[in-house]
């Protein structure tokens, strides 16, 4: 039971993670850029999508921290890398096959390629590092 309730901690504060920098990047750009979850936020900010971000974020978070103690072993060296590698992981699929479908569909404005890049590795990689440490083993 402690390690159940370990994870579900860990994916939270890795869904607060993604949040916070998805919310740091909105106030840049003054829209969502992660790739993830931009068709789920078509229209306008407002703060009720805020809430519902931080929960998509925190669920998003909590599957990381489940896959993360499954594949555990198969990651390298301590636990803070193994945790960077699996959000890395993690980012290749959420942020770039996203990016790579809407480069080939014409769907693209090459102002957002840097932003959709940087604003995905670091949350994703800082989420996962944030798993690794407080899934330790």
């Amino acid at each position: 039971m402690d390690k159940i309730i370990k994870v579900i901690f860990a994916g939270i504060v890795a869904g607060f993670i993604l949040f916070l920098v998805a919310s740091i990047s909105y106030n840049f750009n003054k829209e969502i850029t992660d790739p993830s979850l931009r068709y789920i936020f078509k229209k306008s900010i407002h703060m009720q999508w805020f809430y519902k971000l931080l929960i998509i974020n925190a669920g998003t978070g909590i599957i990381m921290a489940i896959f993360y103690t499954l594949m555990r072993a198969g990651l390298p060296k301590n636990d803070f890398i193994k945790g960077a590698t699996w959000g890395m992981v993690v980012w290749i699929f959420m942020v770039n096959q996203p990016l790579i479908t809407s480069i080939v569909v014409g769907n693209f404005a090459p102002d957002l390629l840097l932003s959709w890049l940087a604003q995905g590795f670091a949350s994703y990689v800082a989420a996962g590092a944030s798993i690794g440490l407080i899934c330790k083993e």
